[in-house]
């Protein structure tokens, strides 16, 4: 099975590096590559004809995912931004492939960061300094996961990187770290509703 997956930022950045993860986690044997398209209007701007160019190129499924928050200045919240990449994607004749999932992430890619305690515990601690993280249940309902997640690191006072900020959490560094200690069986994350529709788009028969 070969999966692209359609997303906001940038190469490397946390979005793809996560994706990627966590997909791999799900289908061990799907070669899985993600393409990023910068931010949210210019991803459903371009999503259809990305979309369409990788089932020509033979991807056998495609996954479209973004962020519900920021907005952008656009109205209303995930409706609104289906609708606008369901335009997109039949402009280039793929709004009805059976193997193309949309995926929108309530508030923003944080909130599945932000769910299971032990992952922060586990990237917060140190020797000299072990943190203990609760579970954060209906994270993806939490106003702003990604200051809940700056507010933590803030607090432990966690370097990252080669030339780290004290303090920092840097999203292209830390995220990926967070994911990776996720539990086997994804813990808090799993019961999620983006991240369940996620494991469905990478196993459901289409």
């Amino acid at each position: 099975m070969k999966v692209g997956i359609i997303c906001e930022g940038r190469l490397g950045g946390e979005d793809a590096q996560v994706f990627e993860h966590f997909a791999l986690r799900i289908e061990p044997g799907a070669v899985v590559k993600t393409f990023p398209q910068g931010n949210k209007p210019e991803l459903i701007e371009k999503a259809g004809d990305v979309a369409a160019s990788l089932f020509a190129t033979g991807y056998t499924r495609v996954l479209i995912m973004w962020d519900v928050m920021p907005r952008w200045g656009r109205p209303d919240g995930e409706q609104q931004d289906a609708q606008d990449l369901r335009a997109s994607l039949g402009g280039a004749g793929v709004a009805a492939h059976p193997c193309l999932f949309l995926i929108a992430i309530q508030k923003e890619l944080e909130a599945w960061l932000l769910a299971d305690g032990s992952a922060l515990s586990a990237v917060l601690s140190t020797p000299a300094h072990p943190v203990s993280v609760p579970n954060t249940k209906n994270a993806d309902t939490v106003g702003n996961p990604k200051k809940r997640i700056e507010n933590l690191f803030a607090r432990h006072n966690v370097p990252f990187g080669p030339q780290p900020v004290q303090g920092s959490y840097v999203p292209k560094l830390a995220a990926l770290r967070i994911a990776e200690n996720i539990p086997t069986h994804f813990g808090q994350l799993g019961k999620i509703a983006s991240f369940k529709r996620f494991g469905h788009a990478l196993t459901a028969t289409c």
